[in-house]
Formats: structure tokens, sequence, C-alpha cells
């Protein structure tokens, strides 16, 4: 009698259950080339010598996964803390501007804040001087200072917009060039390793905030400038009040 398979056997159309079973037997890497593919797998574990089975792999892949996200939300609450305590100095400083009502209050308070709340090395504030205001503060340079405009200038050209008033987003980063730091910080300029620099602008007023720390990595170009551009506005603002 013969046993060979008719021809209806052969053209039989395979389940699609016996087609993903014989894709996996002719593919034995595929789990390792989707392995997102395993935490959805529901496998009866079975003791196997020393092979790993399926059950092992996606335990791994989840502790793995649980890993990475609780890497990541702590990441997130890190930056939370960070930004509840730059909240609550942002609002100390304010206040402090509001409460000031002499330009040398403002001048003085500021920089004093801004040492001390915002743990900063250096605190540099220059204010062009038309002619109009009180000369004799170190804080006034005057209009014709060649190298004042040209580091407003640069702020200015900075492009995007830190505001809804339309001033320059701050700058931060490495030093600049020496000429520069010594203009800024000068005897500090040697020991400030970081910058952030900022316009004060206003209708009757224009100047320039630096912030210099002596820690390289505490202003970087990549660096959120929300809070810098915030202290900014509020200076300006009581500033240009009194002027």
């Amino acid at each position: 009698m013969n046993n060979m398979p008719s021809s209806g056997d052969q053209n039989k159309e395979l389940s699609w259950e016996d087609a993903v079973a014989r894709y996996l037997e002719s593919n034995p890497d595929y789990f390792l080339r989707y392995p997102e593919l395993l935490e959805g797998l529901s496998v009866p574990h079975h003791e196997a010598g020393t092979a790993v089975s399926l059950v092992e792999r996606q335990v791994q892949l989840l502790r793995n996964r649980s890993q990475d996200l609780s890497q990541q939300l702590r990441q997130l609450l890190g930056i939370a803390r960070e930004n509840d305590i730059l909240a609550e100095r942002l609002h100390r400083f304010a206040l402090a501007m509001i409460e000031s009502n002499s330009l040398d209050e403002v001048l003085g308070t500021a920089r004093d804040i801004l040492r001390q709340q915002f743990k900063l090395d250096a605190v540099v504030i220059l204010l062009r001087d038309d002619g109009e205001h009180l000369g004799g503060r170190p804080e006034f340079v005057d209009a014709v200072d060649q190298r004042f405009e040209q580091l407003l200038r640069q702020l200015s050209a900075g492009g995007e917009s830190g505001s809804t008033s339309g001033t320059p987003k701050p700058v931060c980063g490495a030093t600049h060039g020496a000429d520069v730091m010594d203009y800024l910080f000068a005897s500090q300029a040697q020991a400030i390793r970081s910058t952030a620099m900022m316009v004060l602008s206003g209708a009757k007023m224009r100047g320039i905030m630096c912030l210099g720390s002596s820690d390289p990595l505490r202003f970087n170009p990549q660096m959120g400038t929300v809070y810098l551009a915030r202290l900014g506005e509020i200076l300006a603002s009581r500033l240009e009040r009194l002027l």
C-alpha cells in the first residue's frame, strides 16, 4: 500500500500557529532581535538544566526596565527639588527688590542675595550712564565705554528671546576671553570658571548682569535659563522705576 502523502496533503495550507512555530524554528535568534516581545509572553517555567528559559529572560528584561525607570524617577525628583529651591530663592529675591527703596539699596541687596542665596562667587552689574544718573557707583559705566557696548551687542545678538519682554536669553557657559574676564571680574577673573550673562533692558536703561562661579560645571550652554531670565527681569524692572 502506498504511504506517500497525497497531493491534497502536500497542498494543505498551514495553520497560523504552525506557520509561527516553523518561523521560530527557522529563526532561533528572533527574540534576541526583538527582546521587547518577551515582556508580553506567558510561558510555564520548568527546570531546564543550564538552559535559560523564556521566563528567566523575561524577568531579567523586566528587572532591567524597572531599574531604568527607577533611575529616571530619581533624576526627575532631583530636578523637581532643585526647581523648588530655585523658585524659593527667586521669590525671596523678588521680595527683597520690592522692599528696596533706593538705587543703592537695590544694587547692594541684589549683589548680596545673589552671592549668598544662589551660592555665587562673583556678581557684576553694569549700567550705561547717559549723564543723567548718579555717578560714583561702580555699576555705572561711561556711555562711550567701548568694551561695555561691544559686550552688550554680543549678548543682544543672541537671537532667541528669553522672555515675553523680548530680552535676549542669558548666555551660559565657559569663561570668555581674558580681556572680557578682566573687564568684568577684575582681580577675581582667574578664579571664575563658568559664567552666566544677561541683558538688563528697560525703556530708560540698558545694562548687563554677569554671574560667575569657580565651578566649571555651574553654568553650561545646555542648561535651562528660565530662572536666570526671571532674575534679570526682576532686577531690570526695579532699576527702571528708580532710574
